[in-house]
């Protein structure tokens, strides 16, 4: 046990009576458990939901650790100048807030943004503090998706790559959700430094306790395809619309898409899907205890990641995994593409091709046997690669022996 003082950083933070189920809620109560007196400092604006918090109700301050909100005006879409100026204002907030600050032990910052750890690292050093930087997603190469022209990308990002590459090598340890995440760290870091992979995973102990008490009844015959997550551009949903419906129009009419989730380009997927005229299904942004129950009775989850995307092991690829749910994947992240073949836990799927999505969806309807193969195989894949518990074990583990302690879990 420790009695050390922790304070977690980030404007994205949600809280557990919020939608979704957050890694970092999970590591806070993992973090006072171990004895830590945390402080959480977020923004009085609600990212998910796009709503400023009521942040007088009592119900943020009764959760085991002090919560500090910082005004942000937000925004209403998430690649806008808006957004730039309400992160810019919410990093300006943070700062004035650490200068009155006392002194703690440990500082904890998921990154991006990029700025935002840049400030806490500053803090750090002034007060001896050690500072854990948590790569989450990885900025600015995350832009090539919609910046086009890789010379205009390279002249355009380079202030803030310069940026984050300052950050990574000067952050007294690094987690990151990835191996390939970190291994973007280790190109600007010279020799050993404590570091620990973290996958953001999933509670399988808590999913599995929930799936089984699932009412959803799937009717007898038909075949479920499931997709959670945003409808934005980083995903090629519509291509995947043109797969079922190809499919129902070639005499499979039991196969199903379910669609779970919202985002900017919701309405343009409604649009196009009505044009389609196949079984396609808006089934809406579920809190998560009903989509994990929905994923439980669905025979296939699908993770159609546009090619010049970045991502590596993001958070539906766990959720899939701890639901057994076999994934047929066009993501074209080596790292997620060999775990999900050596687990045989689903389906690498040429990226933007329709027809390869078909043979894929045909080959799984077709042998019971190979699908329920893929389905064990996805219940190896979330306790081996993709536990949200190892992962917090990782972490704990790693911050404990900054000081040389040992970690009770």
């Amino acid at each position: 046990m420790t009695n050390k003082k922790l304070l977690f950083i980030w404007n994205y933070h949600y809280f557990p009576f919020e939608k979704g189920k957050s890694r970092f809620s999970d590591l806070l109560d993992a973090f006072v458990k171990e004895g830590y007196q945390v402080e959480v400092v977020t923004s009085s604006f609600y990212h998910m939901g796009k709503v400023q918090r009521s942040i007088e109700d009592p119900k943020y301050q009764s959760l085991g650790y002090n919560v500090h909100f910082i005004s942000e005006p937000g925004y209403k879409k998430n690649v806008s100048f808006a957004r730039v100026r309400s992160m810019n204002r919410f990093n300006a907030g943070v700062k004035h807030f650490l200068k009155n600050h006392e002194p703690v032990d440990v500082v904890y910052v998921p990154v991006p943004s990029i700025k935002l750890a840049a400030i806490a690292e500053k803090w750090c050093r002034l007060t001896k503090a050690k500072c854990v930087i948590d790569v989450e997603d990885l900025w600015p190469e995350s832009f090539q998706m919609i910046i086009k022209g890789k010379a205009f990308y390279h002249a355009l990002t380079w202030p803030l790559k310069s940026q984050a590459d300052k950050v990574y090598r000067n952050a007294d340890a690094v987690v990151a959700v990835s191996q390939t995440y970190m291994d973007r760290v280790k190109q600007v870091r010279k020799g050993a430094f404590p570091n620990a992979v973290a996958p953001i995973g999933a509670d399988v102990d808590y999913v599995h306790s929930i799936v089984n008490k699932t009412t959803i009844v799937k009717p007898d015959g038909e075949f479920w395809i499931s997709y959670i997550g945003t409808f934005g551009k980083s995903y090629d949903l519509k291509t995947l619309i043109d797969t079922v419906s190809s499919l129902n129009q070639a005499y499979f009419s039991n196969i199903h898409l379910k669609l779970l989730g919202s985002g900017p380009e919701e309405a343009e997927l409604k649009r196009y899907a009505a044009k389609s005229r196949g079984n396609i299904d808006f089934v809406g942004l579920l809190p998560y205890d009903q989509m994990c129950q929905h994923l439980a009775v669905s025979d296939l989850g699908v993770n159609p990641i546009v090619g010049n995307s970045v991502a590596s092991l993001i958070n539906k690829v766990a959720d899939y995994a701890a639901c057994s749910l076999p994934v047929l994947n066009t993501q074209l992240c080596p790292e997620y593409q060999k775990i999900l073949s050596d687990c045989h836990a689903g389906i690498n799927v040429e990226n933007g091709s329709s027809i390869a999505l078909q043979k894929a969806i045909l080959i799984c309807l077709k042998n019971p046997l190979k699908l329920a193969e893929l389905k064990k195989g996805a219940y190896e894949l979330s306790l081996h690669y993709l536990s949200r518990a190892k992962s917090q074990s990782d972490i704990l583990a790693l911050i404990a022996s900054i000081y040389g302690t040992e970690s009770q879990k």
